[in-house]
């Protein structure tokens, strides 16, 4: 089992998690909190749906939807494994859209993160493995009928450090000049577990913080930000090494003051963010109809 820690991590010393599965035990009985396990074709879900401000609190995430596919090691799948979770993706997805009153004809699609930084890299990843189909109605709308799919169009806003300009101000302007009907943001997550790190898909339908994991949050990009719908997926490749001096009920192990913080990730990471970008970036053709 993974994410049973207590409550430090609201008094700010306790590492950071993206995952709300790890946020506070969310299969114990929380006002406002529904929790379940599903089986997949391939691996398990941990769906989170909190309903009400006293579970947002609980939690410490928006009220929504957060869906957690546990998959295991996504360098290690073969390619009828890797086919699977794309599947289970594309299915979640359709569901999370639907289950938000979301019916997308055109969709803007962001990998976000910093395409020079592997365990960053997960979005622009993905987003290279979405094919666009919104210049093919504009060039051949006859055509683009007969590929009954969604209007797609892709971006990788890159990060601040290299453009001057938080991705939400980029994605925002992109929705104001497009006009879709939501947003999909990919992302890097940070991961309290090392069993997590590149074993984990998160969707949820409450949008994103990006660095928040890093301690450099930039602006939210959300329904308020962007002004549109915004689903969020997510792996998680980075830990905070302080971690390793907690077991797994969230007491320190002696001396944990001699760890330093740093985040750190596996040496596998290059094959898990390759893996990840097939599964997500598939996922999201197949449920707008792109093949």
């Amino acid at each position: 089992m993974y994410g049973y820690y207590t409550e430090r991590d609201y008094k700010g010393d306790f590492p950071y998690t993206d995952l709300a599965t790890e946020r506070r035990r969310a299969d114990v009985e929380l006002a406002g909190v529904e929790y379940k396990r599903e089986q997949g074709i391939i691996g398990e879900w941990e769906k989170i749906k909190i309903t009400t401000k006293k579970g947002a609190e609980s939690i410490g995430r928006p009220i929504g939807i957060y869906d957690t596919l546990n998959i295991g090691r996504m360098d290690l799948l073969d390619g009828e494994s890797i086919i699977d979770a794309r599947d289970e993706v594309a299915r979640e997805l359709c569901y999370m859209l639907d289950a938000s009153d979301i019916f997308p004809e055109r969709i803007l699609v962001a990998g976000l993160g910093n395409p020079a930084l592997t365990p960053d890299s997960v979005g622009a990843e993905a987003a290279k493995a979405v094919k666009p189909t919104m210049h093919i109605r504009e060039m051949n709308k006859r055509l683009f009928e007969d590929l009954n799919c969604a209007e797609i169009a892709v971006c990788s806003p890159g990060v601040a450090a290299t453009s001057g300009l938080d991705a939400a101000v980029t994605i925002r302007g992109l929705c104001e000049a497009l006009g879709p009907d939501a947003v999909i943001v990919v992302d890097a997550l940070a991961s309290r577990s090392p069993e997590r790190l590149g074993t984990t898909v998160q969707i949820c339908n409450t949008g994103i913080a990006p660095g928040s994991g890093l301690g450099n949050p930039r602006q939210p990009i959300s329904i308020d930000t962007v002004g549109v719908p915004v689903i969020a997926i997510g792996v998680p490749t980075v830990i905070d090494s302080r971690m390793f001096y907690y077991n797994p009920n969230g007491e320190r192990r002696p001396k944990p003051e001699i760890c330093p913080s740093m985040f750190v990730s596996p040496k596998e990471i290059n094959d898990i963010v390759s893996a990840a970008a097939l599964i997500i970036g598939g996922g999201i053709n197949q449920a707008f109809g792109i093949y």
